[in-house]
Order: C-alpha cells, then structure tokens, then sequence
C-alpha cells in the first residue's frame, strides 16, 4: 500500500516537473495526455493483485466469531433437547452442554427399557445421567 502511493506520489512530482519543462502548446498537449495514461496505470494496476488474492476471505474470516457460531450451535440443541423431554413429560430434567456433548440429569430413574427409548428419541451426543 505505501509503495502504491510513493508511486502515486513519484509520477505526480514528475508529471509537474515535465509540464513546467513543455512549454509548447502541441508538446504540451501531447505530454499531458501520455502523463494521463502513466497517472491511470499507476493507480489501477494494483487491482490484479487484489482481485487474484484471498484478502476478502480471511476478511470474512476475522469478523465470524466461530466461538460464538459454536456456543449458539450448542445452545439450541440444548433447546430442542429441553423441548423435547418436556414433551415426553420429564419437566424436572437438567440439560447442559460441555464441550459439544449434551448431558441430561433427568431427576427421576427410570427402567433400561424407557432408557433405551428415550436415548434413541435424543440421538447420539446425547448422555443420559
């Protein structure tokens, strides 16, 4: 970027020094228009690089906080997971989330049988205490 504008910045200071040097008016005109191509080339010809690179990218990648995509990720299969045991009447049911495992505290014991059906209700990731 600072070499970009040194540049800028070089091929102004020449272009006021060569159109003090022309006086010419037909000179003049022709090194103001070349001065104007040279200007043009200096200040576009970054853009290949920028459209070619990845900066975009890691852009988006530094403004999406992945901890907090996680931490509401884990949130609402907590949710769904408390929904779905007050559906099937466990209304004393604790449910917490650690390190993307999802353990429930029903309150209550139950029999294998109703263990069984309730885990295969919850899917897998799901621990029953």
């Amino acid at each position: 970027m600072t070499t970009w504008l040194a540049s800028i910045l070089g091929v102004v200071v020449v272009g006021i020094v060569v159109e003090l040097l022309t006086e010419n008016r037909r000179l003049g005109n022709f090194v103001r228009s070349i001065y104007g191509f040279v200007v043009l080339f200096v200040i576009v010809s970054p853009l290949p690089n920028l459209l070619k690179a990845d900066w975009w990218q890691s852009n988006a990648d530094d403004l999406i906080n992945t901890e907090l995509v996680t931490n509401l990720s884990q949130t609402s299969k907590q949710v769904k997971v408390t929904q779905t045991l007050r559906q099937l009447g466990y209304d004393q049911a604790i449910v917490t989330v650690v390190d993307n495992v999802i353990y429930v505290n029903l309150g209550v014991t139950i029999d294998a049988v109703s263990l069984s059906a309730l885990q295969n209700t919850l899917g897998k990731g799901v621990v029953i205490i």
